[in-house]
């Protein structure tokens, strides 16, 4: 019968060293723990994952919370904490504006809507549109449909997403004012931009 070898033990190891040192009266607190701080050994970063503010938490979040926090906790016994991150939250696809049609409009009586010069920059166009309306029509507000159609009439480019986008921006410039929703009042001040930009 053959000799069955010897199983490996697995060994452990055991430092024990002592400390001999003349200390000063006051720095004997220090020393202490520093040695405590030694024996201590490694210390275990625990990383927390922190709960959404409720506002924030769909139903259907705070369901799979409860889930994470079964498992954070049987991490917790394990004695250590396991941190996921979270999936990034997906963008909804933004909403196409909706196109503007052609209204019916008197552009031929004197001053006919032709006459107006093209200043090149869109802004200037959406302004001078609306002053030709406040002056010569007697439109006070301005809709996107308004400005498409003299745009139309116009035969300037179209190719505009959003056709209420300058107006909104002017607005925010202060060149007009909004007295119903989708509505632009045209103001002094825009006016009389729409009068500088003539010569453009």
């Amino acid at each position: 019968m053959a000799k069955q070898a010897p199983k490996a033990v697995s060994t452990s190891r055991i430092r024990f060293v002592m400390f001999d040192a003349e200390v000063a009266e006051g720095e004997m607190g220090q020393i202490t723990q520093a040695i405590q701080n030694a024996l201590r050994g490694p210390v275990q970063v625990v990383n927390r994952r922190l709960p959404a503010p409720a506002g924030l938490q769909a139903p259907a979040a705070l369901a799979d919370e409860e889930v994470q926090d079964d498992e954070i906790t049987q991490d917790e016994e394990n004695g250590e904490m396991l941190a996921t991150p979270a999936a990034p939250r997906a963008r909804a696809p933004r909403k196409a504006a909706p196109k503007p049609s052609v209204i019916d409009i008197d552009v031929s009586s004197d001053p006919p809507l032709s006459s107006l010069a093209d200043p090149k920059s869109q802004h200037k166009r959406f302004l001078k549109i609306a002053a030709w309306f406040h002056d010569h029509r007697n439109i006070e507000a301005v809709t996107a449909d308004h400005i498409f159609t003299a745009y139309r009439h116009l035969h300037w480019p179209t190719d505009i997403l959003d056709f209420a986008q300058p107006l909104r921006e002017l607005k925010h410039k202060q060149y007009f004012t909004t007295p119903e929703r989708g509505k632009y009042a045209i103001n002094q001040l825009g006016l009389a931009k729409a009068a500088e930009t003539s010569s453009d």
